[in-house]
């Protein structure tokens, strides 16, 4: 079981406004304050987006990121949320897939966010895919396209999705909206999680990193008895730090995040 009380203390001590708020509303329902609500609606450009990891305009990246957030304040149908499903649309491709925008090649950025490789689409439209089946918009009528259609035709024949060799998080991603279509009892979902469970290396990953894939197995409707669910949480448990928190692949200063990540599927599955 994990330490509840010291993981509590470890984001009341570290995290800001907002990493507290989503803390209360994941682990006791507790609605933000407006204050919360202010900032997050400071945080949103002009344009609907947002910005996080890339400073002074927004991404498809950062904008799906901070969904998530609303997401844990169960907060899914908020204009601000709207405007940013609009803006995620608006720079949705004709095919149906994402990449990021042109601008980012002014940052120094990752190469998984470098516009234009397919590697970067793939994933991309896996964590858009993904976030919008939760959110609940997975059949939007302003999509331009199928974003499932644009993934299986970057499917090799392993059943993996081209470029995630090294990083299985588009694969994760996918299986979210395979979970609402063609479903749970399709075929191709039943392979792409058999290769999912191939490629796990809990002993290798951050305490981020793992929750990242416990939280897609939550999205996809997996129960706290699967086989697999349970290896997650066994395994994710182990990685609680004596101080109470879990480590990121982001480096120290978003440990708080890890935590509340780690929290949110551990709650989920009642692992506390």
């Amino acid at each position: 079981m994990a330490n509840l009380d010291k993981a509590v203390d470890y984001v009341r001590a570290k995290g800001d406004v907002i990493e507290q708020a989503r803390l209360a509303s994941i682990l006791w329902r507790k609605q933000p304050e407006e204050a919360v609500l202010q900032k997050l609606t400071e945080m949103q450009n002009m344009d609907g987006g947002f910005s996080y990891w890339v400073k002074g305009f927004s991404t498809v990246c950062d904008t799906v990121y901070v969904l998530i957030w609303f997401d844990d304040l169960s907060l899914r149908r908020l204009p601000q949320v709207e405007r940013a499903i609009d803006f995620l649309l608006m720079h949705q491709k004709e095919d149906g897939g994402w990449d990021e925008l042109e601008r980012v090649k002014e940052a120094n950025v990752p190469s998984f966010l470098v516009p234009g490789k397919i590697t970067t689409r793939v994933w991309l439209t896996a964590y858009c895919a993904h976030w919008f089946v939760r959110l609940g918009y997975a059949e939007h009528p302003k999509a331009k396209g199928c974003q499932g259609e644009f993934l299986l035709a970057h499917r090799e024949p392993s059943g993996r999705l081209i470029g995630t060799v090294k990083d299985m998080r588009a694969m994760w991603d996918w299986l979210v909206f395979l979970s609402y279509f063609p479903g749970s009892d399709s075929e191709i979902f039943k392979q792409t999680l058999t290769v999912i469970e191939q490629e796990f290396y809990p002993e290798k990953w951050e305490g981020s990193y793992l929750a990242w894939l416990t939280c897609c197995l939550r999205d996809a409707g997996l129960p706290a008895h699967h086989h697999f669910v349970r290896r997650c949480l066994d395994e994710l448990v182990k990685k609680q730090r004596l101080d109470g928190s879990w480590d990121s692949e982001d480096g120290e200063a978003f440990a708080a995040n890890a935590t509340i990540e780690a929290l949110r599927v551990i709650k989920h599955y009642g692992v506390i």
